[in-house]
């Protein structure tokens, strides 16, 4: 991590729904960033989306073949918002030098039926020079257990999200 001053790297600016903000990216910790690209899914905005990451980057699935390079990665998670009603949710994480793992949870409406349904899961994301370069997307979901819910855990209860919210 850089510190801030003449040491660390130049601030960056990234524009979050027209406005602009500096950030200083060398200086947030992996989980900070982590949340900041969750918070930038929600936008749907490919730009800032596609900042989170290095060029580079491949995002791995458990349900479909992975995504390599920003752009792709940014383009996958726009259409999930725009076509899905996707909303994605930062739950709990843990960070140890250049690797992250959280939970999630991501809200979206089945596009047939337009019922609301929610899938939680974990992802595991190895970072590079204060940018992600990799997330292991983890999910399971079967008939028995479509949301991938973990059996008989109180979400609710250790104020995870739920469809109640």
């Amino acid at each position: 991590m850089f510190a801030s001053g003449a040491d660390g790297p130049p601030a960056r600016t990234t524009r979050i729904r027209g406005a602009l903000r500096s950030v200083r990216i060398g200086a947030l910790s992996h989980l900070d960033h982590i949340r900041s690209y969750y918070e930038a899914l929600n936008t749907g905005d490919t730009e800032l989306i596609a900042s989170h990451f290095t060029e580079d980057a491949v995002h791995y699935y458990t349900r479909l073949g992975p995504h390599r390079g920003a752009q792709a990665i940014a383009e996958n998670a726009r259409w999930g918002a725009a076509n899905l009603d996707g909303k994605w949710w930062y739950q709990h994480g843990i960070e140890q030098g250049h690797e992250a793992v959280i939970e999630w949870t991501m809200t979206w409406r089945d596009p047939k039926s337009g019922e609301r349904r929610l899938n939680r899961g974990t992802e595991w994301f190895r970072l590079r020079d204060g940018r992600i370069a990799e997330v292991r997307a983890y999910h399971h979901g079967d008939s028995r257990n479509p949301r991938g819910d973990l059996l008989g855990f109180d979400f609710g209860e250790r104020d995870y999200t739920t469809m109640d919210e």
